[in-house]
């Protein structure tokens, strides 16, 4: 898989933490503008940008760079005010760091997430699983609202780290959306159902290759490439 970018999504994809990513929101959120979050955006799939955005605009904050700012630099020190927690109510999916451990000694892996980075690495600490991935080299959720948009930007940045062009990129992901970031992108995607979508629904969305988990490594490798063609 020489010259294969492969970027992986965060949440239930490598990792389940119990919602405590949007707890971490919602805290940032009441501390800042002084009231609990009434209405609370989708975010399976979406850039943190654009959770933050609609968060503003659906609980009647203005929605200004320096409130957005206000709410992410909140929320990444509210999670890390909370991630005690994490090894008790969070998880390493099944099969993760070993699909990942795999992967990445045959090509360069990172993250394309709707997180933003510390969020992501907070996320991912606890299990053992960035020590096979070059944070460096891939997207967050804070530099677009539009997920396809993170693509261009990982592809960038892993230019830049190892000065050479990656001739095919191929996501790993749970959500429609990460399929349709690929497709729109011409990036090859690998739909993962750990997940709320079913591999049959991430198959409708366009998924080149699908999985129910990550269990099987030979399977993960042999979807990888199978992406990448």
């Amino acid at each position: 898989m020489d010259g294969v970018l492969v970027l992986w999504d965060v949440d239930h994809t490598l990792v389940d933490v119990d919602g405590l990513g949007r707890e971490a929101y919602d805290l940032a959120f009441v501390r800042r503008f002084g009231t609990a979050v009434r209405h609370q955006p989708p975010m399976a799939g979406r850039t943190d940008r654009a959770i933050a955005n609609d968060m503003l605009r659906l609980n009647d904050i203005a929605v200004t760079d320096a409130h957005l700012e206000d709410l992410r630099a909140g929320a990444e020190l509210a999670l890390d005010e909370l991630a005690h927690l994490l090894p008790a109510r969070g998880r390493a999916l099944p099969g993760a760091a070993d699909a990942l451990a795999a992967v990445g000694a045959r090509t360069v892996q990172s993250l394309l997430t709707g997180n933003v980075r510390r969020i992501a690495e907070v996320k991912l600490g606890p299990f053992g699983l960035i020590s096979h991935l070059d944070l460096d080299a891939g997207a967050y959720g804070w530099s677009h609202e539009v997920r396809a948009e993170l693509v261009a930007i990982a592809r960038r940045n892993a230019h830049s780290r190892y000065d050479r062009d990656f001739g095919k990129v191929v996501l790993v992901g749970d959500t429609p959306e990460d399929v349709g970031a690929a497709l729109a992108s011409g990036a090859g995607v690998v739909g993962v159902a750990t997940g709320r979508y079913t591999s049959a629904e991430l198959s409708r969305a366009g998924a080149h290759v699908t999985l129910e988990d990550l269990a099987d490594t030979g399977r993960v490798e042999q979807a990888v490439r199978t992406a990448a063609r």
